[in-house]
């Protein structure tokens, strides 16, 4: 053999190691995002999304048929398409093909199925108004479900079209164990171990040996089929995620592992995003602290418009806030340009109506206002009875006796810690005795919502200002313990013309409909509205992929975005494809969506440089572009060397 045939065989075969070894598994560096939490999940279960913090869990651990997008509009997510019937009382659904569990069973139309009849069952607070007007619904096949309504509802989509999906595998069981689901706790070991055995003696072997794995894995059964699976938790202290293997949205999300770590208060939220220990707030950043992060070259400091309201809420029941006049007298001693102004630095907007102002088409401007005015204040409660008869100084109730009046409000939080301060210091300038008693979150939330057991609280909530979410709240079946409606709000009136909005297909004459509602509610002050603040999530400047909508720069999009390559933020919507195979509602469907008009703020998306300070080494499969080449460049240095061989052998 000459020496440039044996040279090019030699070349050949450094050619196929070298690429043999591209395939062999890189250690590269996961990508791992931090959130800077105020409070740790209250409950695990997620049938009971009673606070902030367990809504941020289900919103990555459990996917929805749509996601609202930053628009504030509904899109398709696990709906690859849907129909509805010309009356708009049969909805046909087709979900897509390639959704799995985090155990790795197959998401199908039956789990769908089975989640609304569990639902209308068992009727959880926190999902049973967004199908309880399904009179019935029936599995059309592996992908497509079919829905018939009691009434019609111009909602649907923003209600039952983000229920949180549960696998059947999975809660079929947890009913047969627990009488009532809602006590089930899927991090419970003992839990845990009485529902597994349930399913290992009734599922199919291959569905239950995954579970069976899952939960040896993981110890729990929170399985959701979200971008983000729970894998570890640290009671009041942290929630840690890694990326669902399978989720149906390629490339989502951008981040190998989320963690919800706790920080106490505002202000250590803060810190740990500027000394690089987290990555993003959860909550809003102090006030103070706001000139300092602006001029900090490593954070971004975004003001968006909240989403949420801060509200005053009353006991309806209780013998001294259930009197109409004495909640408008509360009302009217409360500045709201005093919190505004010099409480919350004019970081926010004074707000008087029961829709966010953000949904401007919705909004009734004309509700009475119940400004600043401690003389009005006085006369409401002369004219309810509430004098002052023995001359010290303090009104009685209008049977004679004594009484004070206690606010509840949020210890973490001390622009609400101190509005209800400056509340009780006006209160008192009209003769009413009054204290704020700061609680921990979740007491505040099991007295007000569990236990009932309240005259008065501040919190921020913003379904309830959303008015497709009214019949979740405002209605006399959600004024029970654990309820919607801790205030006690019945009326008849209220309820007869909501359900009447709810039927109406036409936006104009519907919005009419949600303007007298407003005004009963302004008149009846169950709650009072205060304030809409700006939602100041500072972030660190490397973290690419942030969404910044109304509502916050944390949100889902900013969860499946965030990474720390630079890659810029995207909508992965679904597309809606008519299937072809489907059968139709049984009235002649047409392809439609309900659309409103709205008043949001545009997408903004923010990109970085590859750099990050919290980042663990682990061994990933990549097969990198350089593999291709070195094949390529191999197959054909063989082919020369074996062509040339082959011709010394024939000669």
């Amino acid at each position: 053999m000459s020496g440039l045939r044996r040279f090019l065989c030699v070349l050949a075969i450094l050619a196929l190691v070298l690429a043999s070894l591209t395939w062999i598994p890189r250690v590269s560096a996961e990508e791992t995002l931090i959130v800077a939490s105020m409070k740790y999940i209250k409950n695990p279960n997620p049938l009971k999304e009673e606070t902030w913090y367990d809504w941020w869990l289900n919103l990555v651990m459990y996917d929805r048929l749509f996601r609202e997008g930053p628009d504030l509009e509904p899109h398709p997510w696990l709906c690859s398409w849907y129909e509805r019937s010309q009356d708009g009382l049969v909805w046909l659904f087709r979900i897509v093909e390639n959704a799995y569990w985090h155990d790795g069973n197959p998401l199908t139309a039956e789990d769908v199925v089975f989640t609304i009849e569990f639902y209308r069952r068992y009727k959880p607070p926190s999902w049973y108004p967004q199908v309880e007007f399904v009179e019935r619904v029936e599995l059309v096949d592996r992908y497509t479900f079919r829905i018939y309504l009691s009434r019609f509802n111009a909602w649907l989509l923003r209600t039952f079209g983000y229920i949180i999906i549960l696998p059947k595998h999975v809660w079929s069981h947890v009913a047969e164990v627990f009488d009532d689901p809602t006590y089930f706790n899927p991090l419970s070991p003992d839990d845990v171990r009485r529902v597994l055995a349930r399913i290992e003696a009734t599922e199919p072997a291959e569905v239950a040996s995954r579970v069976r794995e899952f939960v040896g894995r993981y110890g729990h059964l929170r399985i959701g089929s979200g971008p983000y699976m729970l894998v570890r938790w640290v009671e009041g202290e942290l929630l840690d995620l890694v990326r669902h293997p399978r989720y149906f949205k390629s490339g989502f999300p951008r981040a190998d592992r989320l963690i919800f770590k706790v920080y106490a208060t505002d202000e250590a939220q803060y810190l740990a995003v500027k000394k690089g220990d987290a990555h993003i707030m959860m909550w809003t950043a102090p006030y103070a602290v706001l000139p300092e992060a602006e001029a900090d070259p490593k954070l971004v400091v975004p003001k968006s418009p909240d989403v949420y309201v801060g509200f005053i809420g009353f006991n309806l029941r209780d013998p001294i806030t259930g009197v109409k006049n004495f909640r408008k007298a509360v009302a009217h001693a409360l500045d709201r340009g005093f919190v505004v102004k010099n409480l919350m630095l004019g970081y926010a907007e004074a707000v008087y109506t029961y829709v966010h102002p953000g949904f401007e088409f919705w909004v009734n401007k004309d509700v009475p206002r119940y400004d600043y005015n401690l003389a009005e204040a006085a006369r409401l409660l002369d004219e309810a009875g509430f004098k002052d008869v023995d001359g010290d100084g303090w009104r009685e109730a209008p049977d004679g006796r004594k009484f004070e009046v206690t606010i509840y409000s949020p210890e973490y939080d001390p622009v609400r810690v101190r509005i209800c301060d400056v509340l009780v210091e006006n209160l008192a300038k009209v003769g009413v005795r009054a204290r704020n008693v700061p609680l921990d979150f979740d007491t505040m939330v099991d007295y007000v919502y569990n236990q009932q057991k309240f005259q008065i609280y501040i919190i921020e909530n913003d379904a309830n200002f959303q008015p497709w979410y009214y019949s979740a709240f405002y209605v006399e079946e959600q004024a029970v313990p654990g309820g919607n409606n801790p205030w006690g709000f019945v009326n008849k009136e209220f309820e007869d013309l909501l359900r009447k909005a709810e039927g109406e297909p036409d936006d104009y004459r519907r919005a009419e409909l949600y303007k007298r509602l407003q005004a009963i509610l302004a008149e009846e002050l169950p709650i009072l509205p205060i304030y809409v603040r700006y939602w100041i999530q500072v972030y660190r400047r490397e973290l690419a992929g942030v969404v910044d909508m109304p509502g916050g720069a944390l949100n889902f999009w900013t969860l499946i975005n965030g990474n720390f390559r630079g890659i810029p933020a995207e909508l992965p919507y679904t597309k809606l494809e008519r299937p072809i195979t489907t059968t139709p509602p049984p009235t002649t469907p047409v392809a439609t969506t309900v659309t409103v008009a709205l008043t949001v703020t545009a997408i903004r998306t923010t990109t970085a440089v590859q750099t990050t300070t919290v980042r663990e080494v682990v061994r990933e499969a990549y097969t990198p572009p350089e593999v291709v080449v070195a094949a390529v460049v191999a197959v054909v240095l063989v082919g020369v060397a074996m062509y040339l061989l082959g011709r010394r052998s024939a000669r």
